[in-house]
């Protein structure tokens, strides 16, 4: 068969690069570093990058930056991975597990890291064959939900005309891919609520104001919240932290909740916050607690814009297959990522890959959990796609 364009070639090519690859996600694997302190996993990247021909930029404290030149003019688009890890213990069956104690690559963003450096290894190949701009984005501090602060700050978006990313999904089979028309995650407001009372024995419970029942008052009102809000607008209010006082029979005088707020739609998550204040002061003044909260927005919705989706699409459809795309008129859930930070100023689409095998218990366990086992093969499939979005702008400008 004759090749007539890059993209006949992708498969052939990235197959032979994947094994090493592989090799590199599985370093990153076993030398996970948490938010913000990515050093030794941005001293790898940008050491391979500089391999490709790369000129690197450093962006905040550990991210990267860098831009791919085609032989011309045209199109300009980003890539874009995230670095960090997560504060778990690594408890998953995978035969080179993480070496930093209390760490662990549970969210697949070794994978992600990997994919993008692989489509810029390839595209690096062809940049003479190629018309136009690929920028790719390295970030850090996406679990913090703050790293793309840093690439905003300094412009590094701004003129781009599309960004693409990914995520890893154990709710979907590996070899099939999910993309949502719209809304594809949930924004995220982490909530801190500091509770303070007046502290007494516990058998004269009217000598004082007791915390820790105001705070499990407080979470069953939270949880209710949702029953007197508009039926047709998901939302998501959650509590994963509970701190409550000091002896068994002290009524505790402090305490401190930490959860969060998720919806779909910035209007509505401005109007959800306000009730959200107005359940912790109603229930706080019934118990005599004074409480201070605090709100901070790690990631707003993330909305896939309708041209780039189309884009992405057909990327997933030529590298898996087109029964094995699947296009969702609903949001894919109330995870939330920071890459909806890129998409509120440039139009952008985010899918997710799955990685879920039968043979594989781990596959098909939570993003976060100490047991979730991401298969290899979505590397390739991730870094297929990414390459196809970038060829399909640049191998076809005019």
């Amino acid at each position: 068969m004759v090749q007539t364009s890059l993209s006949d070639g992708v498969k052939e090519e990235l197959r032979a690069i994947l094994p090493e690859l592989i090799a590199f996600r599985r370093d990153l694997h076993q030398h996970p570093e948490p938010s913000g302190r990515e050093a030794e996993t941005a001293r790898k990247v940008r050491k391979n990058l500089e391999a490709y021909g790369y000129t690197v930029r450093s962006v905040g404290k550990t991210g990267l930056y860098t831009v791919l030149h085609g032989k011309e003019e045209g199109p300009d688009i980003t890539l874009r991975a995230d670095m960090d890890a997560l504060p778990i213990t690594e408890q998953s069956t995978y035969p080179y597990p993480s070496k930093h104690p209390g760490l662990m690559h549970a969210c697949g963003h070794d994978v992600h890291t990997t994919a993008v450096l692989g489509a810029a290894r390839y595209l690096a190949l062809h940049k003479e064959k190629l018309s136009g701009t690929v920028r790719f984005l390295f970030q850090h501090a996406e679990e913090q939900g703050h790293g793309s602060q840093d690439f905003l700050k300094e412009g590094l978006t701004e003129g781009t005309e599309r960004i693409y990313g990914f995520h890893v999904s154990p709710q979907e089979p590996l070899g099939c891919v999910v993309l949502s028309e719209g809304a594809d995650f949930a924004s995220c407001d982490s909530m801190k609520i500091r509770l303070f009372g007046d502290s007494a024995h516990i058998a004269r419970p009217h000598m004082g104001s007791d915390v820790t029942l105001c705070a499990a008052d407080l979470i069953l009102h939270l949880h209710t919240l949702k029953s007197l809000l508009d039926p047709l607008q998901p939302a998501l209010i959650g509590v994963g932290k509970v701190s409550s006082g000091t002896a068994w029979n002290v009524l505790s005088d402090h305490g401190e909740i930490e959860g969060t707020v998720r919806c779909f739609s910035e209007t509505y998550r401005k109007q959800l916050l306000g009730r959200v204040e107005q359940i912790i002061e109603s229930v706080c003044k019934v118990h005599h607690v004074r409480a201070e909260v605090e709100f901070d927005q790690n990631a707003p919705c993330l909305i896939n814009d309708r041209e780039a989706g189309k884009t992405m699409q057909q990327a997933a459809e030529q590298a898996v297959g087109k029964d094995n795309v699947f296009v969702r008129q609903t949001p894919f859930g109330f995870g939330a990522d920071d890459f909806a930070a890129f998409t509120g100023t440039v139009p952008g689409c985010f899918l997710h890959v799955g990685t879920a095998i039968d043979s594989e218990p781990g596959s098909k366990a939570s993003l976060h959990s100490p047991g979730v086992y991401i298969p290899d093969e979505a590397v390739g499939i991730g870094c297929e796609i990414l390459i196809r979005c970038a060829l399909f702008h640049l191998e076809n400008a005019k």
